[in-house]
């Protein structure tokens, strides 16, 4: 058997230091200072955009729903700010000779806040109840390779296989563990929490916060640092701004990219920018004239200029795309740019049969973020003679629409302006839902109807890898396959920014957007 713990990552860039030197703190209803204004270092509050949609932790799949689950709910590995992977609840993990067999030993000193001990059978009761979900839970996919699940000793438990998964360790050791005996009696995890993490919830009022305190009894010494944590979903952007400014907040995202440079201006504020996994892209339905040519797809990409896309829609914060996958991806193969040419766009249109241009329609959603981004679009390929027609409607409306196709022949979107941003390490989930033709709506993101045979089981292959190398090479392929058939009109990658009152630290946001507050505290 071979240990395979030291030397592997999850590509986290976390690319910002958190400084320090200031005060804040919070009230009870989360406030960073309380009616006198003095300075409370044992509470922070973070405000964000979108509200919490679960605290099952098997079930969260957004990242604040991930990121606030952390808190209270350990894995068995962590990342830390240099993108490898560290042991938390388990110590190490070896794969047997043939890839199939994971054996993961485990920590014997930790204990769940509702007294259950964390072991091997308590492990094995968290994966089975994934697994006996058949898909009912959002962490389902990350098991779906799994025969089995066996207790070793008290403290070591095997996973088999069957199917090789090279990424598998990836996906397996970010599942937060609850307490065996929560899920056996089916506890309301929206009420209360049985988790071995630093933080446990005490109350979450829908819409409005969610409070965690401190787990008194939590088994690392020293941890944490901090008594309570107050989670805020702020959707209005300028009130987190305003908020961060007051003191009621202690650290927010996102930043608009508009108001970074007054955040900088500001003595007892720290903005941070970190480049991520998220991807910014406008789906071509490949199954619908005259997009199911490639060279009307290739002279669209050319068309765009993606450098003042950066500029204008991003502000400066992004990354122009050169691949379907984000540069913070393990595997990202670098790729020919589409170099800003009108007259070759025009060129392959004219080869298309499409000399005059035609005329289409892009969806998105009713953010004046996503109106941006689709007028610029707009602006892009109307020099080349392509009409665009921009369609936003609520986001719940625009799922709607692009998933209760059946079909490709059903579906009546042509291009929809999105973004996806992939687990960090994991090119399955940055390639899986988004290309293989198993993924068409309403069962996956593939809503370019992209359907080829060959990326098709590029992605099997990939996922199926022996070795790394093996891995890199079969998604390097699948990359420039992908390039090349632009099923996409690529954009750009997002450089985020995180704002944050100075003093705070020990809080770190990762390129696929989680945030880890283990170590919080003011200095």
């Amino acid at each position: 058997m071979k240990n395979l713990l030291a030397g592997i990552g999850l590509s986290i860039i976390a690319m910002f230091v958190l400084s320090a030197c200031a005060t804040s703190g919070s009230s009870d209803e989360g406030d960073s200072t309380g009616g006198d204004g003095a300075a409370d270092k044992s509470e922070v509050t973070i405000a964000f955009q979108e509200n919490i949609q679960t605290m099952d932790p098997h079930n969260g799949s957004a990242g604040i729903d991930n990121s606030v689950q952390y808190a209270i709910y350990e894995s068995m590995f962590t990342p830390d700010e240099d993108g490898e992977l560290q042991p938390l609840l388990a110590t190490d993990y070896e794969i047997s000779d043939d890839g199939l067999t994971y054996t993961f030993k485990l920590r014997d000193d930790v204990t769940f806040t509702d007294g259950a001990e964390f072991n091997a059978d308590a492990v094995k009761a968290n994966l089975d109840r994934i697994i006996d979900s058949e898909g009912s839970l959002n962490n389902y996919k990350s098991l779906r390779d799994v025969e089995k699940v066996e207790v070793a000793d008290d403290y070591e438990v095997e996973v088999t296989l069957n199917n090789i998964n090279s990424q598998f360790i990836n996906k397996i050791g970010m599942l937060r563990m609850a307490s065996p005996d929560a899920l056996e009696n089916d506890i309301d995890f929206g009420e209360e929490s049985a988790g071995t993490g630093p933080f446990v919830l005490e109350k979450w009022n829908h819409g409005d916060s969610l409070v965690a305190t401190k787990n008194e009894d939590y088994w690392e010494e020293d941890l944490p640092k901090v008594d309570k944590v107050t989670f805020k979903p702020i959707p209005e952007d300028g009130s987190r701004i305003a908020m961060l400014k007051t003191g009621e907040a202690d650290y927010i995202f996102p930043v608009p990219v508009n108001d970074v440079e007054s955040l900088e201006a500001e003595d007892n504020i720290e903005v941070s920018v970190v480049e991520s996994t998220y991807v910014n892209y406008a789906t071509i339905n490949t199954s619908k004239e005259p997009f199911n040519k490639k060279e009307v797809r290739q002279a669209m990409n050319y068309a765009l200029n993606q450098e003042d896309f950066v500029k204008v829609v991003k502000n400066g914060y992004g990354i122009v795309s050169d691949s379907a996958l984000p540069a913070t991806n393990n595997y990202y193969a670098a790729q020919e740019p589409y170099d800003y040419d009108l007259e070759k766009a025009k060129e392959l249109l004219a080869d298309a049969g499409y000399e005059d241009g035609f005329s289409t329609e892009i969806w998105g959603s009713d953010s004046s973020k996503d109106k941006r981004g689709m007028q610029f679009i707009q602006q892009q390929l109307g020099e080349i003679g392509i009409d665009v027609e921009i369609k936003q409607m609520e986001r719940g409306t625009l799922s709607d629409e692009i998933n209760k196709p059946e079909s490709a022949e059903d579906s009546e979107v042509e291009m929809w302006y999105v973004g996806w941003s992939s687990q960090v390490g994991d090119a399955d989930n940055a390639t899986n839902p988004l290309f293989s033709s198993s993924s068409f709506p309403p069962n996956g993101s593939n809503t370019a109807y992209y359907d080829n045979e060959k990326a098709d089981k590029l992605i099997e292959e990939g996922l199926h890898a022996k070795s790394e190398e093996e891995a890199a090479e079969k998604y390097a392929e699948l990359q420039e396959i992908l390039w090349d058939d632009a099923p996409w009109l690529f954009t750009a990658v997002d450089e985020e920014p995180t704002a944050m009152r100075k003093g705070l630290k020990g809080i770190w946001r990762s390129a696929d957007g989680n945030f880890y507050l283990r170590e919080v505290e003011w200095e």
